[in-house]
């Protein structure tokens, strides 16, 4: 197919149903053999690829009219029927679960296929009235469409044989006997690299279900009897609980995990079950390994669990899980354990702390020293741990812990005072700094809404000239290896000059990427630590010149449609926020504080008595907020 259409090129020709046709799938160099089930619009055709049984929607500018000499093979993919079974619901169309799950468990499978045909009947039905059989993972052939009786997704449909005149004339179901020797019987291997079919005989099949074992709890993990002792770091959980292997156990571990894959191969439940919350049981993980776990939570149909052995938690199908205890009395290897005497800001491990864990920890040999046992814990059934990893505290890599920022404080409420906007979030948030009408630019400063820069009050100067000063050897200031939020710095602009900032999150750990606020004009922007410095301590006398304001007088408009939303604001539209940029940029502006907690309202003024957001409010951008 290939050689034969790879240089062709598109014709103008009048397509119509059932015409066959050349395709080339989209976006792969392949070209297929293929029938038009029905023209979709003037340009967009609906093909069967009939070797395959893929049915797809494809341009016009795809198809070629297909040369006689391939049109003369037959078809190299059969269409068959499962036999005996019907849809559930009383409707004759079958659900999407019910053709997942055969998707799920045929599609690459080797099956055997038995054509549900006998000598004295047609044998031209179509699509082909089969059984299929296939081996689960233990080895047994499952009938498929028991299989989806078991599971709910089925109903049985027997067949009726026409009994002879000197028999009743009631209809009486009849079960095709796999032994019956007049039966035409073909396994069919779907694996593309087994072409070959052969005839075997049916009497070998015997469904086999092993039976769900009455389940029970696993044992906690054994604790080392020393006080210190090595372990591999398994992972972090998002609660900053950190679990850990002791590398006296690895080897019972490995040994373990590798009798389990040998020893234990199931399909799945074939009969409904009810989870329980901690309830003990085997499962599935996403990499096809068997695992012992235990039931964190039941959730519609799929089922939090969390590796016992590893510490993983996952969300997963529930045919997933077996209820059956791995080695009930083999002790479980992964011990989860806390940082002694360290609690999380806010008493809550944000996210991005549990990354930073997750990064300097995973996969990691490390030293447990046991600083306390407590008593048992219902959450993770174990005591708690510190772990120290010393070379993180080496004095040349640590940052000395400074104070936040000082924040700059706003004039008296309905006094009218100068300012810049140095930083629109969206066009009733913005950062604001005081101005003055003895400001000068010592400074190339940076700024969303003036582009010659960013003017101070004269008391400010000596900011202006301690960062012209530091920026001259900038270099010499030692990396920044503490990333906690909120942490000060020096971070370096795009301008390649370098600016007082604070730490936001932390963003990617390969390479390790971090957001941070510059505080003097509050735009934020994701850099690389090699763009990041310990800030001198003599920077940090200097309050934080951007103050976060809320505008009043405005809303968003009631009625605002059709229109791009700002993505982390979607109240505004992009047109608005535009149009509030271009309302502040390069204009002097003067400010009248309404309210200052629990959070700083201001109006804007322009020529100090016309309020700036009036011009959305005229293009219908914005409501007015009485």
């Amino acid at each position: 197919m290939v050689a034969a259409y790879e240089n062709s090129k598109w014709e103008p020709i009048k397509w119509e149903n059932d015409m066959h046709c050349a395709v080339k799938i989209p976006d792969k160099n392949q070209w297929r053999r293929g029938q038009i089930i029905r023209m979709v619009t003037d340009t967009l055709v609906e093909v069967l690829l009939y070797d395959v049984g893929v049915e797809l929607v494809v341009n016009i500018t795809c198809l070629r009219e297909l040369q006689e000499n391939l049109r003369t093979i037959g078809r190299l993919s059969l269409e068959c029927a499962l036999v005996d079974i019907r849809p559930t619901g009383g409707s004759d169309k079958w659900t999407a679960t019910a053709c997942d799950c055969l998707s799920l468990y045929l599609t690459g499978a080797v099956a055997t296929i038995i054509l549900q045909v006998c000598s004295e009947e047609n044998n031209t039905t179509w699509p082909l009235p089969v059984k299929i059989f296939c081996r689960d993972e233990k080895g047994e052939r499952v009938d498929v469409s028991k299989y989806l009786i078991k599971k709910g997704l089925a109903l049985r449909e027997r067949r009726i044989k026409k009994l002879s005149n000197s028999q009743s004339s009631s209809e009486k179901s009849l079960e095709i006997s796999l032994e019956q020797e007049d039966s035409m019987v073909t396994k069919i291997n779907f694996d593309p690299d087994k072409k070959a079919a052969d005839v075997i005989k049916v009497s070998e099949f015997q469904q086999k279900i092993p039976k769900p074992r009455t389940t029970g709890c696993y044992k906690p993990p054994a604790i080392p009897n020393m006080k210190v002792f090595e372990a591999i770091v398994s992972c972090i959980g998002d609660d900053g609980t950190i679990f850990v292997v002791p590398k006296l156990s690895e080897f019972e571990l490995i040994k373990m995990m590798n009798e389990i894959q040998s020893n234990l191969k199931c399909l799945g439940l074939l009969e409904p079950y009810f989870w329980k919350k901690g309830e003990a049981c085997a499962v599935r993980g996403s990499d096809t390994m068997w695992y012992r776990g235990k039931v964190m939570e039941v959730v519609g149909g799929t089922i939090k669990v969390q590796y016992l052995d590893h510490g993983f938690t996952e969300k997963i199908p529930q045919c997933h899980l077996y209820p059956i205890l791995l080695y009930p009395d083999t002790p479980q290897f992964c011990i989860p354990c806390q940082l002694c005497n360290t609690k999380p800001v806010g008493n809550v491990w944000q996210p991005d702390a549990v990354e930073l864990l997750q990064e300097l920890l995973s996969k990691r040999e490390v030293e447990i020293h046991i600083m306390k046992l407590t008593e048992y814990n219902k959450k993770y059934e174990d005591e708690r741990w510190e772990i120290r990893f010393e070379e993180l505290l080496l004095s040349e890599t640590e940052t000395p812990i400074l104070p936040p920022y000082l924040p700059s404080s706003l004039p008296p409420p309905e006094e009218l005072y100068a300012v810049q906007v140095k930083h629109v979030v969206s066009p009733n948030e913005v950062y604001i700094c005081l101005d003055s009408v003895e400001s000068c630019n010592l400074f190339n400063q940076h700024s969303d809404t003036d582009d010659s820069g960013v003017s101070w009050e004269s008391e400010s100067e000596s900011l202006n000239e301690a960062l012209r000063r530091f920026n001259k050897n900038v270099e010499t200031f030692p990396p920044l290896t503490d990333f906690r939020t909120e942490m000060p710095c020096l971070a370096e602009y795009d301008d390649g000059l370098w600016y007082r900032a604070k730490i936001v999150s932390v963003k990617e750990f390969n390479p390790l990427a971090v957001l941070v606020q510059f505080v003097d004009y509050g735009s934020t922007e994701k850099l690389t630590i090699n763009r990041l410095r310990q800030i001198p301590l003599h920077l940090m006398q200097y309050p934080a010149r951007a103050i976060k304001v809320l505008l009043a007088g405005f809303k968003p408009p009631l009625r605002d449609p059709g229109k791009t939303r700002i993505p982390y604001c979607p109240k505004w539209s992009m047109e608005a926020l535009w149009a509030m940029i271009d309302c502040l940029q390069g204009k002097q502006l003067y400010a009248s504080s309404m309210a200052q907690a629990p959070e700083q309202i201001v109006t804007l003024y322009e020529d100090e008595q016309y309020p700036v957001h009036m011009s959305l409010v005229e293009m219908g951008l914005a409501d007015r907020d009485e």
